[in-house]
Parts: structure tokens; C-alpha cells; sequence
């Protein structure tokens, strides 16, 4: 015999195989869900790491091309040492070689440090060494030049990462 439920506010019985989660199964979703998170959430974070990389890259591809376009117009690079901006690159950005803002991204807003040595005469190479904001384990070495400090006394020419104790072209 079948009853009909009445009353307001009040919950009618439960039908035989109805029935809500226990605490013990509602833990173990929010176990699973806990797991989840801290696998996907780093994976996350080294994905922006990675892209803004990427975009530092090739905003220090142009950098590189800028210098090269100095030279050629030059017969030089910047001097190392007063005449060389470490937060705004000029000469290079005065005088329209690079428009870019890259140091934005870097620590301390600037570049770590640059150079143009002379031991193969006035200023015929370069380096521009930079460390990242959001990841400082990650640097870049722009270079024409074979006595950057990353470089280790190697030849350099282009855009490099410097990560996990390696030096890589990009």
C-alpha cells in the first residue's frame, strides 16, 4: 500500500536504492579532485613560463638583429661601458634600432649586464646577458662574441636560454 506524502518543509521517505553520498565517499572525491589539482596546476604555471619565454626569445631576436644593424652602420657596437642602457638599450632604441620592451619581463626590470669587448679591436662583438622575472632560474644570452660570461670562452652568435646548467641556441 502506497501512502501519499503530505506536508509542507517535510521530505518524503527515501525509495528503496536512493540515497545520498556518505562523508567517506565525499572525502575520497575530494581526494581525488585534491590530486588532480596538484598535478595539473604546476603543469599550468610551466606552461605561462614556457610562452613567456617563447615571447622573450623572439623579442631578443630582434635585440640581436638590432645590434647587428648597429654594427653595420657603426663599424662598431655600443661602447660597454657608459654608453650603453642596461633598462632602455640605447643607443639602440634612440637611435630606432630596437623598439621592443623586453626588460619589463627581467628582474629588476633591466638587463644583468652587457659588454662589447676590444680584444679584436674597437667593439667587434658583443654580449647582453638577462635573467627572467617569472622563472630566475632561466637566462638569455644575446651575443656576437666569444667572451660572455655565460659563454665559458665559447663563440657565440644569436639568441641563447640558459637553463638547468645549459646553454641552448633558440
Amino acid at each position: 500500500m502506497q501512502t501519499k506524502f503530505r506536508g509542507h518543509g517535510a521530505r518524503p521517505p527515501e525509495a528503496p536504492g536512493e540515497r545520498g553520498f556518505t562523508l567517506v565517499e565525499l572525502l575520497i572525491a575530494v581526494a581525488i579532485i585534491a590530486v588532480l589539482m596538484a598535478i595539473a596546476i604546476p603543469e599550468l604555471l610551466e606552461a605561462r613560463t614556457r610562452a613567456e619565454m617563447r615571447s622573450v626569445v623572439s623579442d631578443l631576436r630582434s635585440v640581436h638583429t638590432a645590434f647587428k644593424e648597429y654594427f653595420i652602420d657603426h663599424n662598431e657596437y655600443p661602447d660597454g661601458g657608459s654608453n650603453f642602457n642596461l633598462v632602455n638599450f640605447n643607443p639602440l632604441t634612440k637611435l630606432g634600432y630596437y623598439r621592443g620592451l623586453v626588460t619589463a619581463k627581467m628582474i629588476g626590470g633591466r638587463a644583468d649586464g652587457y659588454d662589447a669587448p676590444d680584444d679584436m679591436g674597437t667593439n667587434q662583438e658583443f654580449w647582453l646577458e638577462m635573467t627572467l622575472k617569472r622563472d630566475p632560474t632561466i637566462r638569455f644570452l644575446v651575443a656576437d662574441s666569444d667572451d660572455a660570461p655565460l659563454g665559458g670562452g665559447v663563440e657565440y652568435d644569436g639568441v641563447y636560454v640558459f637553463r638547468n646548467g645549459v646553454l641552448e641556441k633558440m
